[in-house]
């Protein structure tokens, strides 16, 4: 079942697959993608689970605003909340990738009775506040012209400018790392240039650094984090850092950033089984 729900005049698109008693929701990452990322767990977990994804604003069917505040944690921490809320979920185990795991985190955090669990995969979480990683020194000089196009200043408004979609492949090749397949690539660099330069740079300005060392504080649900061992967008050392303030599980897996697509039934298989754990 697809539908949509409108917050604040933003339209949010989701989509309900399977029929379970318990309710999954496989949340978002960061706009270069859209629910589409999450099919292989979808197809997994839905005969077990009720299933839910949805479009973040800013990719996919859902609305695009141009201003930075709508990408603000906060409103896509609401914009959950509206979809648990169309789609008559009380509580849901949350599962976020990149970005996703931040919402999630913030999720249980502000909504305790709608968060049954954390599935955290390489959450961009860093509850350590010490040596900035490759991506937040990018974020941090991302208004500034950087005078080229290589690697990390790929990740730049100017450079975006000039080159989106080198920047859209350089980032998925990096983000699925080398177990990614050329299929794989092909269908996320397609996701990525779905989107324009001008909205991601919008999500980008609206993530102002912030401390995280107390998130964990305010977390009560259990949690799991899975990383790869390999991942060049979010440290393994983050997640390993997150589980530890959490008294989470940590599991480490070959590869990159993004396990649940290069190794989708073994990440598949994890979540059931700490959904079970959840739940029993």
């Amino acid at each position: 079942m697809q539908g949509v729900t409108k917050r604040d005049g933003t339209r949010i698109a989701y989509e309900v697959t399977g029929a379970g008693e318990r309710t999954v929701v496989l949340l978002p990452a960061w706009m270069i993608t859209n629910r589409r990322m999450w099919a292989a767990q979808v197809e997994a977990l839905s005969p077990r689970f009720r299933t839910v994804t949805f479009d973040a604003r800013g990719s996919g069917d859902s609305d695009r605003p141009l201003e930075a505040a709508a990408y603000d944690p906060a409103e896509l921490v609401r914009d959950v909340v509206a979809v648990l809320d169309a789609t008559g979920t009380g509580e849901a185990l949350l599962v976020g990738n990149s970005l996703g795991g931040l919402i999630g985190c913030l999720a249980a955090a502000g909504y305790p009775d709608r968060v049954a669990g954390l599935a955290l995969i390489s959450p961009t979480v860093d509850v350590e506040g010490a040596t900035p990683s490759a991506l937040q020194r990018a974020m941090a000089r991302f208004d500034e012209e950087l005078g080229h196009d290589e690697g990390w200043a790929r990740y730049n408004r100017h450079s975006w400018q000039r080159d989106y979609s080198g920047f859209v492949e350089w980032f998925v090749t990096t983000a699925l790392g080398a177990e990614g397949t050329a299929e794989m690539r092909a269908e996320g660099v397609a996701m990525g240039l779905d989107n324009t330069p001008e909205v991601l740079a919008a999500t980008v300005t609206a993530r102002v650094p912030a401390d995280m060392r107390r998130l964990p504080e305010a977390i009560r649900c259990p949690a799991l984090v899975l990383t790869g061992d390999a991942d060049e967008i979010c440290p393994p050392r983050w997640s390993r850092a997150l589980a530890g303030a959490l008294g989470a599980r940590c599991v480490e897996l070959p590869g990159g950033h993004g396990p649940h697509v290069t190794r989708p039934a073994e990440i598949a298989g994890l979540i059931s089984a700490f959904a079970a754990e959840v739940w029993r």
